[in-house]
């Protein structure tokens, strides 16, 4: 039986816009950088002459003389031109929150407009004979590689330029399942690491991507010829636009790891109990190579918002001991990151240091677990 909830899911496609349809959309969001630019002065000389505070709200109502004045590209849609409008007041509202916490706050910058890339419309758009019509750009090829949810509500559209190439990102509502469609399935512990990608209290061992380590010869390369390069010419562009296309294959191989694992684990098991990483922290350290190039935190992210999609639980556990712990009997044995084999002196038990860890952490995400959660779910 379906559930009423809604779950926010973005669905991105590759786009195809000609020369002209390219213009356009340059066009506006040069318009669109230098109207975040332009807030964002607004609300400094605001504050530092006369210590008041610029609204969004207001900053909307001053849209109304810019677009009789006919200022930016033609046919602009209010849509788009309040979107850096309401960027800007996240940037703030991140700001503010970000001083109350105590952390560096990092006060919003200026945008320079190659490096503004997106725009998002919530109305004025639609999808005609196949292809996104966007207001006063045109009607854009789409590669559509998968179908729209039938039942799905789509709430905005935004179109972003990644190394010369365009797409377009669908955010909509879609309706998740009920948490006990999963119970019946197994549930697992998983051990992120670096040597194996992750490793289930199963025994399986599941191997990284290492989209990074693989490219780097040729991201060497690329970062050579772009110093070489004189700097604003067109050469230097052609070389940036190079080294940009060989990061984006990295993360695009990041990702289509992280959604095949995910998918595969939210189908296979009903629970799935993982180690509350601080990736940021380790990202850090001496391994932050490694840990980067594993691509942990948007694992951890799909996974969540899959397992909530498809009925199954993740549920996070603290990390310290897990590794070190004996899962067979309990007992603690200190050992170096080095030794990759975990012998108990007490029980016996010689077994691989992450298995090891795997069944730790499914140990106690089985005793942390909620009361809603059946008592006769079964593990692996």
């Amino acid at each position: 039986m379906a559930d009423d909830t809604r779950l926010r899911r973005t669905y991105r496609y590759r786009i195809y816009p000609t020369v002209r349809l390219r213009l356009a959309l340059e066009a506006q969001l040069g318009f669109a950088c230098q109207l975040y630019n332009a807030a964002l002065e607004e609300r400094r000389y605001a504050w530092r002459g006369r210590r008041r505070s610029v609204t969004l709200y207001e900053q909307f109502r001053e849209l109304t003389a810019v677009r009789a004045a006919k200022m930016g590209p033609p046919n602009m849609s209010c849509s788009a031109m309040r979107d850096p409008l309401r960027r800007l007041d996240w940037a703030f509202a991140a700001y503010f929150r970000r001083v109350k916490e105590g952390v560096t706050p990092g006060y919003p910058r200026f945008r320079s407009v190659r490096r503004y890339d997106s725009l998002t419309w919530n109305s004025g758009w639609g999808v005609r004979d196949g292809r996104l019509a966007l207001p006063g750009i045109g009607q854009i090829k789409v590669k559509w590689h998968r179908a729209l949810p039938a039942s799905a509500v789509v709430r905005t559209v935004t179109v972003r330029r990644v190394a010369e190439r365009w797409y377009a990102s669908f955010s909509l509502r879609v309706c998740g399942s009920r948490q006990g469609l999963a119970t019946q399935l197994p549930a697992v512990g998983l051990d992120l690491g670096i040597h194996h990608f992750a490793t289930l209290s199963t025994g399986e061992q599941i191997p990284g991507p290492r989209a990074y380590i693989a490219a780097m010869r040729r991201l060497r390369i690329a970062q050579r010829r772009l110093c070489r390069r004189e700097k604003a010419s067109h050469r230097r562009q052609k070389a940036r636009l190079l080294l940009a296309r060989h990061h984006e294959r990295v993360r695009n191989h990041r990702h289509d790891h992280a959604h095949k694992l995910t998918r595969r684990m939210v189908c296979d098991f009903g629970l799935i109990v993982v180690e509350d990483l601080n990736v940021g922290g380790l990202a850090r350290g001496r391994l932050a190579k490694h840990v980067t190039d594993q691509g942990w935190a948007t694992f951890l992210r799909m996974l969540e918002y899959k397992a909530a999609e498809a009925g199954a639980r993740v549920i996070r556990v603290p990390p310290g001991g897990t590794s070190q712990a004996c899962s067979g009997c309990g007992a603690f044995v200190p050992k170096l990151l080095s030794e990759r084999i975990h012998r108990c002196p007490q029980c016996g038990l010689i077994i691989d240091r992450d298995m090891n860890a795997a069944r730790n952490i499914l140990r106690l995400g089985l005793s942390r677990q909620a009361s809603t959660w059946p008592t006769g779910a079964c593990v692996a």
